[in-house]
């Protein structure tokens, strides 16, 4: 089967359906009028960003993208909250795509370090993750407010 070019382009609030549904197929429990909501929140803002993956103007994908000042370094943190490729699609590139332009984007916006998580059981992310040269780094501790 011939593999037809991935596309990355910014994500506008118009695309929130197919964003929430990508995201579940993740397992997060967004729906579309949350993801509009996050979209139009982030509107106009130079530290975040959506972008997408489509073929043939279908949406295939998805990452999340935020630059975060570091107090105790030079330069910002860009940091990857989701990237989700459409189950139907997977294997195809989409990962690889999404994070080639998240990588640049990232360095547009004076990133010195970049990291990405990632829940326990996606080993495949894990490997993904690791074949574009992270490393595991440190331990992350989180709670509900």
């Amino acid at each position: 089967m011939e593999h037809l070019p991935i596309h990355t382009r910014q994500a506008v609030p118009a695309d929130h359906a197919e964003i929430a549904g990508l995201l579940c197929q993740l397992g997060y429990k967004i729906d579309a009028a949350q993801v509009l909501a996050k979209l139009n929140a982030m509107q106009g803002s130079s530290a975040d960003l959506v972008l997408l993956a489509s073929k043939e103007d279908k949406i295939i994908g998805c990452i999340s993208l935020h630059v975060l000042a570091m107090f105790h370094r030079t330069g910002s943190l860009g940091r990857i909250t989701s990237l989700v490729a459409d189950r139907e699609h997977r294997g195809q590139g989409i990962g690889k795509a999404l994070m080639a332009a998240a990588h640049q984007w990232f360095i547009d916006n004076e990133c010195v370090k970049l990291e990405v998580t990632s829940a326990d059981q996606r080993l495949d992310a894990h490997r993904f993750y690791e074949s574009l040269g992270f490393e595991r780094d440190g331990q992350r501790f989180s709670r509900e407010v």
